[in-house]
């Protein structure tokens, strides 16, 4: 009905001449999006690049040795499924878990949590080079944004976490 025996639309136009045609016709679409600024390529969408800073938070994280993020060390890091590379540990925060007991008097004391003697929360601040996008940081081809899921590995441990927070390095 639309094709002959010949390969033809309508008795006319041969099917690959018009699939040539078509091809064409959304190259020049593409050039005419890309010229007139409707549509950026990568290489418009970068504004620069910094050196950042990130702070990943470990929670409840288990170990016997709690002294194993050290500054000035590197660790391996993967964000959302993706290998990262090594990175530089500028600052270790650790806090052992920690219970709040209220008393008698209505107040509420926070001690350390005697149930859970391993256990600690870590705030690492690392460093880290990064193309600056308008979407905001990319490092080694993977965003860099809080919230993400991060892992973080060193020679005898793996561990997931989040990313709390992220700054270019001239912020702070």
């Amino acid at each position: 009905m639309w094709m002959d025996e010949h390969g033809k639309l309508f008795g006319k136009v041969n099917v690959i001449d018009f699939g040539l045609l078509g091809a064409l016709f959304l190259v020049a679409l593409g050039i005419i999006a890309v010229q007139s600024g409707w549509h950026q390529t990568s290489g418009q969408v970068i504004k620069g690049e910094a050196d950042i800073h990130y702070t990943v938070l470990l929670r409840n994280f288990k170990t016997l040795q709690p002294d194993l993020f050290e500054p000035g060390k590197t660790l391996s890091i993967t964000i959302r499924n993706q290998p990262r590379g090594h990175v530089r540990i500028l600052d270790v925060q650790r806090t052992p878990k920690q219970l709040a007991v209220p008393t008698l008097t209505g107040k509420v004391n926070v001690v350390d949590d005697p149930a859970d003697a391993h256990g600690y929360d870590y705030l690492i601040r690392l460093q880290d080079h990064a193309l600056v996008t308008q979407d905001g940081y990319v490092t080694e081809g993977v965003k860099v944004k809080i919230g993400m899921p991060i892992e973080v590995e060193g020679f005898n441990f793996r561990v997931n976490g989040i990313i709390a927070d992220v700054q270019e390095a001239s912020e702070g």
